[in-house]
């Protein structure tokens, strides 16, 4: 479905929200659907330039770590608190960085960004089922499996 300020999917325990914003005044778009469905728990995916391409992060609480779509959301959301996945999308420094997340996927990164875009919906998945202790000991998992040297994968 879609406001003027957001695409969403109403499940029955959870409500996904898609900002029609600019990135950077998320805040705009989470406020009136914070006090819309009376959200007492959030979890922020997003595409982050400072990891590599495929690499997931998953934490809670923390910094915008110069994110302004982070930043944003911190002026309605607690920092302490905000649990976020981190969607490595690597950057390009000889485009411009709006340019460049704007883009379609390159071929060759697509290649490595999909299995961490299917790691990412489970992940959402066990946290609308579950809750977010479950998706860190998921995370921790495929994080050993993502990192382990290929040699020893044989």
């Amino acid at each position: 479905k879609s406001d003027d300020l957001y695409d969403y999917i109403i499940l029955k325990d959870a409500v996904l929200l898609k900002p029609a914003t600019w990135m950077n005044r998320s805040a705009n778009a989470v406020r009136p659907a914070l006090k819309r469905w009376n959200i007492s728990e959030s979890l922020v995916v997003y595409d982050d330039l400072e990891l590599p391409a495929g690499s997931m992060r998953v934490r809670s609480g923390g910094g915008d770590g110069g994110h302004n779509g982070i930043k944003s959301l911190f002026e309605v959301l607690p920092s302490d608190t905000l649990k976020r996945i981190r969607l490595g999308i690597d950057k390009d420094t000889r485009m411009d960085a709006a340019e460049y997340v704007l883009q379609k996927i390159p071929a060759d990164q697509e290649v490595l960004i999909q299995p961490m875009l299917e790691k990412a919906v489970q992940l959402l998945d066990i946290y609308i089922n579950r809750d977010f202790t479950a998706v860190l000991n998921e995370y921790s998992k495929w994080k050993k499996s993502y990192s382990r040297p290929k040699e020893l994968e044989s």
